[in-house]
């Protein structure tokens, strides 16, 4: 039917990087009857017992979402091809989010929070969608337009532009490097 309903979620399974947002929004969106899906790849290692008791019982509320476990770089373009949204709900503010550089390499746009190095990554409304942080009701609000909003997908996707190559990002940092010891005096 041409819908954008396929959302993924890559990382650690922990408190911080948002995950019970995410089936908390997820929930609603079933109660609400929007059809989506929701897949979680990453590992819970080292996660308490009481975090991880929570994590069941979210994901046991979350009818449309699914645990797929860790996952390799190896597997990380098959399963972007899986999904069409990734969503990064860190409810932490994230230095240089990784996923997003990878969701902008695979052509996905990214819904995530507008705070730290995630609201540097992502330009709401170009390559991507802000979403409250911390907020599973209004991050299903965000994941709900996007679902429903015909050709936001396609917009976003055109948005997007390509992580620098490795040669392209020192080729940068040597230019900056030789501009600001032009500075210096002898």
């Amino acid at each position: 039917d041409g819908r954008r309903d396929r959302f993924g979620f890559f990382g650690h399974i922990n408190r911080f990087k948002g995950s019970l947002m995410l089936l908390g929004a997820s929930r609603r969106l079933s109660e609400a009857g929007i059809g989506h899906q929701v897949t979680l790849h990453g590992g819970v290692a080292y996660q308490s017992e009481s975090f991880l008791e929570e994590f069941r019982t979210a994901l046991g509320a979350a009818p449309a979402a699914r645990h797929a476990g860790p996952y390799t770089a190896a597997e990380l373009h098959h399963l972007m091809r899986e999904i069409d949204w990734v969503v990064v709900p860190s409810i932490w503010w994230e230095n240089a989010p990784l996923v997003i550089m990878e969701a902008f390499r695979h052509r996905r746009p990214v819904i995530c929070g507008e705070i730290g190095g995630m609201a540097e990554a992502v330009r709401n409304g170009v390559d991507g969608l802000y979403a409250p942080v911390s907020n599973p009701d209004g991050l299903a609000r965000v994941m709900r337009q996007a679902v429903e909003t015909e050709g936001l997908w396609e917009t976003l996707v055109a948005g997007i532009q390509p992580p620098l190559s490795v040669a392209e990002a020192a080729r940068r940092h040597l230019d900056f490097y030789q501009d600001v010891m032009g500075l210096v005096p002898a």
